[in-house]
């Protein structure tokens, strides 16, 4: 079974040395520290409501994160992990001049599906505020910014996530949203918030939403020429008044789904509550977004309709069916549905996992996981869960979404996405699976 050898090294003394080698080897597998270090600082873009995204890259960036908090002045290629990650938030804290296309690196603050990496920023950020010698690194200016993104994100998940909106729209006033959607939608922007309470304090930060102010908040956002942020939310004319005063606004007439339905919500002057769940639990927010996402009980064929079963490719052997068969902690998108009706999708459960990992991860490392509030649970299930999409993963596996047949294997699709990053958090920080052959491990 894994343990967390990380941080049990690091409370043994390791960290006296000042090389990075003996810190972190016994942890995380082989070189993916080194590798997340020298892995390019992840920029974001925002022009015409496309969006851009550097996953590997956003992934590298938490683990470096991770690492330096754990263990700052280790050092990598001669720099201490603490200036490795200043250097990395200070890439897209701070863009000088705009790009040719007007966009700069900070992300957008759209919402939704924008938390696959944004989530990902702002636990970076808070990891880096919670580590003295990384936040001595970065200027007053730099920790300003810093400051401003994370309102900016944790305006973004008010918006999306709030009980008190129902808006089937983001913040560009356009692309489509209900966080009543599948976990993909919505865990990001949730660990976005989960971020932004434990970085300001529940009640700073709800006092600061009660009093925001569009057009001062905007200005700021021009002056510190965070263009993709101040783009995305300035697009539609309606979402000033939105923000502030809340009112209705209609779904584009040429969307996919609801087209011209209006749809109403509050805004974000007031106290934030995801599921009737206050800011100032943010433990109790990641671990419903968990539990939801780990939530079936792992099922290998999955019949999606009378001619066609979900299942194994058989790439490394004759196996039909996984090790942890039957156990809890699957995640939904093995066993869920679209538009299109049933889904099994090795690349929506990973979707998932990439984003809940790492906000894991985080939690773990500052003394956040509860783990007589369920996170025992959670764990149980993100061990079987984790492991099973793994195997399913180097496999191969013959699924379906949107209506069509969709082929997943590791090399091809997880790994270029960054998985060996959000699997190595995952080893070095939780428990590993029960033994395959083993029945008795409960929920």
């Amino acid at each position: 079974m894994n343990s967390p050898r990380f941080v049990s090294v690091l409370l043994a003394g390791v960290l006296s040395c000042s090389v990075f080698d003996a810190a972190v080897a016994s942890s995380l597998p082989d070189g993916l520290v080194e590798r997340a270090v020298r892995e390019d600082a992840p920029r974001w873009k925002f022009v015409d409501a496309r969006r851009y995204r550097e996953m590997p890259q956003t992934f590298a960036l938490h683990v470096t994160a991770v690492a330096a908090h754990l263990a700052p002045e280790s050092v990598v290629d001669g720099e201490t992990l603490a200036r490795h990650l200043a250097a990395k938030l200070r890439w897209f804290l701070v863009t000088p001049e705009p790009y040719e296309d007007g966009s700069t690196r900070e992300p957008e603050a759209q919402g939704g599906l924008g938390g696959w990496t944004h989530a990902h920023a702002a636990l970076s950020l808070l990891l880096a505020k919670r580590t003295p010698e990384v936040w001595t690194e970065l200027s007053a200016d730099e920790r300003h910014r810093a400051d401003v993104l994370m309102r900016a994100l944790a305006v973004a998940a008010h918006f999306c996530l709030d009980d008190d909106n129902e808006w089937y729209l983001l913040l560009d006033g356009e692309s489509l949203f209900h966080r009543s959607w599948n976990p993909n939608h919505v865990e990001g922007y949730a660990g976005v918030i989960v971020a932004a309470s434990l970085y300001f304090g529940a009640d700073e930060l709800n006092t600061w939403f009660a009093a925001f102010d569009f057009v001062r908040f905007t200005a700021e956002l021009e002056r510190l020429n965070f263009r993709n942020i101040h783009r995305c939310w300035t697009r539609n004319p309606a979402m000033g008044r939105l923000l502030e005063h809340g009112g209705t606004i209609a779904v584009p007439a040429e969307s996919r789904i609801a087209a011209g339905v209006l749809t109403t919500g509050a805004g974000v002057r007031n106290a934030f509550t995801l599921d009737g769940v206050p800011l100032a639990r943010p433990w109790d927010i990641h671990r419903g977004q968990a539990l939801r996402l780990y939530a079936r009980a792992v099922r290998t064929p999955v019949r999606i309709h009378e001619s066609y079963t979900a299942g194994l490719l058989q790439r490394r052997s004759t196996a039909n069916a996984s090790p942890w068969e039957g156990l809890m902690g699957m995640c939904l998108e093995f066993e869920s549905t679209d538009w299109s009706g049933m889904r099994s999708s090795l690349l929506y459960a990973f979707e998932g996992v990439m984003i809940d990992v790492p906000i894991a991860a985080a939690l773990r490392v500052l003394g956040e996981w509860r783990h007589d509030e369920g996170g025992d649970v959670v764990e149980r299930r993100m061990a079987v869960g984790m492991a099973d999409l793994r195997f399913k993963a180097h496999e191969g596996h013959r699924g379906w979404a949107n209506g069509a047949e969709r082929i997943a294997t590791w090399e091809d699709d997880l790994e270029p996405m960054g998985a060996s990053y959000v699997f190595g958090l995952w080893e070095a920080l939780f428990a590993g699976p029960p033994d395959p052959l083993s029945r008795d491990a409960g929920d």
